[in-house]
Order: C-alpha cells, then sequence, then structure tokens
C-alpha cells in the first residue's frame, strides 16, 4: 500500500544529514579520500541513493498495482479509515524492515569499500 514512504522519509532526512557532513568535511579540509578512508558524506551518498532508488521502484510498482492514483487521496488506502490503518500499519512494519534492510547492506558494503580501498592504497604505498 504504502511502505515506501519510509524509504523516502528516511532518504529525504538523509539527504540533508549529508549535505551537512559534506559542509563539515569541506570545512574541515577532509573532502578528499584520506590514505585509508572514503569520506562519510561520500557513504551516506551512496545510502541515500540506496533508499531513492528503492522508493522509486516501490512506487512504480505500487502504481502498477493500481494502489497510487492520479486523483485524490492519491493513495487507495486512504480511501477508508480501516484501510488508513492497515496502510499505517503496513508503512511502520513492512517499511521500517525495508528500511532496515537497506541500512544493514550499506553498512556491510561500507565495510568491504574501506577493507578494498585500504588494500589499494596499502600496495600502491609499496609499489
Amino acid at each position: 500500500m504504502a511502505c515506501f514512504v519510509e524509504s523516502i522519509v528516511v532518504a529525504g532526512v538523509l539527504s540533508v544529514v549529508k549535505k551537512g557532513v559534506a559542509k563539515k568535511e569541506e570545512a574541515c579540509g577532509s573532502v578528499q579520500n584520506t590514505a585509508h578512508k572514503i569520506s562519510w558524506s561520500r557513504k551516506l551518498g551512496w545510502l541515500v541513493n540506496m533508499l531513492w532508488g528503492g522508493a522509486f521502484l516501490l512506487c512504480i510498482e505500487h502504481i502498477w498495482h493500481g494502489e497510487i492514483v492520479a486523483y485524490p487521496p492519491f493513495l487507495t488506502a486512504m480511501s477508508s479509515p480501516e484501510d488508513t490503518q492497515a496502510m499505517i500499519h503496513e508503512i511502520l512494519t513492512i517499511g521500517s524492515a525495508q528500511v532496515a534492510l537497506i541500512v544493514a547492506i550499506w553498512a556491510i558494503m561500507v565495510v568491504c569499500a574501506d577493507k578494498m580501498y585500504a588494500n589499494l592504497t596499502s600496495k600502491a604505498q609499496m609499489a
């Protein structure tokens, strides 16, 4: 029904956080990737892109199944109080699970990227 809403909210908040982190890194002069590190703003960018991409695909899927329409109330689940309650329950359960899974995959990706980057830079320094 509207499980993608939570991904949109989290992606929006993290977009603002990412801009703040990027400004702070710029002020400190640590925007460039250091010897064994990828900047946090870049890592947050990966997460934001993953969240926006997932939300977009889910939105397309919900349009395809007729759960999102071009006229108010736009979400068909908001047509009755019972459906709205079920929609809110879905957002809080399924949406939270989706965001948690995306964040877990992102965390694994960040750890792997840091290790790969550290290996590349240490090999380059040895050569």
